[in-house]
This record gives C-alpha cells, sequence and structure tokens, in this order.
C-alpha cells in the first residue's frame, strides 16, 4: 500500500490582493504539498527534489510493476523514493505551463465572460487572464517565466520569496538567465509528443528521464 497527500493547485489567499486562481505562475499557486509513504520508501526531505503532479501516474505505474504508457510526460520517482540520497536525475528541476493558448488579450479587449464588465466585479480565472502561453522552469532558488509576446520574468526565490523584483533584464544575472533558458528549451523539446508506435518504434529512457 502507498499513501499519498497532496492538492491539485495553490490558492491566492489574498497575497497580491488576489484570490482563487488564474492569473500568474507565483509560488502559492505552482507550489504544493506532496507526502508519499509506503514499504520501501525511505523518510526523508531534502529540499532539493522537485516533483510534478505530472509524475505522479508513471511514479504510481512503476511502484505498481506496470509500464508507463506511451505519451505520458512526467518521469517517476520511484528510483528515488528507496534511497536516502538527494533528488535524482531530471529531478533537479521542474516544468509547468499556463494559459489555453492563442494570443494575449490586450488591456482593452472585451471578450464575453462569465459576468459582466459593468460594476464590481472581481474575477482573475477567466477568458483574459488564461489567453496567450507562459511557461515556467524552477531549478533551486531560480525561477523563469517565458510567454507568447516574448516578456520575460526571473526570481531568486531566497532573496525574493513574493517575487517582486524581476531580474530578467539584469546585467548581472545574465550568466543565470541563459542558463535557465537554455534549460527551459531542452524541457519544451522533452515534452514534444511522441508518435504513436507504427512505422516507427519510439526509443523509451528509464523512468521516463532523459
Amino acid at each position: 500500500t502507498v499513501v499519498i497527500v497532496t492538492s491539485d493547485h495553490g490558492d491566492y489567499t489574498g497575497e497580491y490582493g488576489l484570490q482563487r486562481k488564474g492569473a500568474g505562475m507565483p509560488e502559492v499557486l505552482m507550489r504544493v504539498p506532496f507526502v508519499i509513504s509506503g514499504a520501501g520508501i525511505a523518510v526523508y526531505d531534502d529540499g532539493a527534489t522537485i516533483f510534478s503532479l505530472a509524475d505522479l501516474m508513471p511514479t504510481l505505474a512503476e511502484l505498481a510493476g506496470a509500464k508507463i504508457p506511451l505519451g505520458v510526460q512526467g518521469r517517476s520517482l520511484a528510483p528515488v523514493l528507496g534511497s536516502h540520497e538527494p533528488g535524482g536525475p531530471g529531478f533537479e528541476s521542474v516544468y509547468a505551463e499556463r494559459g489555453v493558448g492563442g494570443l494575449p488579450y490586450p488591456a482593452d479587449a472585451r471578450p464575453p465572460l462569465h459576468f459582466g464588465y459593468d460594476g464590481p466585479s472581481f474575477d482573475e480565472l477567466n477568458t483574459v487572464t488564461q489567453s496567450g502561453d507562459t511557461k515556467m522552469l524552477r531549478r533551486g532558488r531560480w525561477k523563469l517565466l517565458y510567454d507568447a509576446q516574448g516578456a520575460g520574468e526571473l526570481y531568486d526565490l531566497y532573496a525574493d520569496p513574493m517575487e517582486l523584483t524581476n531580474l530578467f533584464a539584469d546585467p548581472g544575472c545574465s550568466a543565470i538567465h541563459a542558463a535557465m533558458v537554455e534549460e527551459l528549451l531542452r524541457w519544451s523539446i522533452r515534452l514534444d509528443d511522441e508518435l504513436p508506435d507504427a512505422a516507427y518504434t519510439t526509443l523509451r529512457a528509464p523512468h521516463n528521464w532523459r
């Protein structure tokens, strides 16, 4: 038996004057609890292993002795769970996406919403806030966001946990900027959809790491 405690996402509870979820990708929305317990699972919290909810399904598949299905984007954490060693290949960083695609609506756009534009309405989870596409990379103390319009954000979460100081254009962060953008590109390539096994046979990485 394996017991897992987690949640699907965080919520604004007054941070930045907001409630619920939707706008942006701050830690209060992106970071969720994750506890796993069971036979053969070591007890540790190294603070270095970064896990995604997309990794949950392949982890459970491998723990159950099942094959990880083709097309699954998550990585199995199973080899790390029986060890007291911190982290593991591929678990030094994590990737996430926000938005439904298409172009982001400009500030003066008025597409139909589930509430009217007149009056004291307040809701940041809607067609406007979910428009466009933003990619996020978290590695150690650093967090990078890059959107469909080419705008970027870079935060040092140790020095700036509320993500108030955008270091994306800071010359002093040029090296970490370049390294984070390169790793974000590698993640984007890794998560491309695989072709169905038919005329071509896909070479699979162990535990879905690569």
